[in-house]
């Protein structure tokens, strides 16, 4: 699936895109967070999760087709 990076993750992974494969929002979270570390997993714990657009629970199975966009707080003023 399409695991689309924004602001802050984008930042920390070094790119906006990725194309992994789990089986569920936990599953790809998890892989995300062992890949690129504790800070990477301090911004994702209050980002939010869309599948295809949708807000996701982290228990949303995912299919191959699925994109995924990871979206982390932003502050502006």
């Amino acid at each position: 699936m399409r695991v689309r990076l924004f602001a802050a993750l984008r930042e920390l992974a070094g790119t906006g895109e990725l194309e992994l494969d789990a089986p569920d929002v936990a599953s790809l979270l998890a892989e995300l967070t062992a890949k690129f570390g504790g800070e990477f997993a301090r911004v994702l714990e209050a980002s939010s999760v869309l599948v295809d657009g949708e807000p996701a629970a982290r228990g949303r199975e995912l299919r191959p087709e699925d994109e995924v966009a990871l979206l982390p707080p932003v502050s502006g003023g």
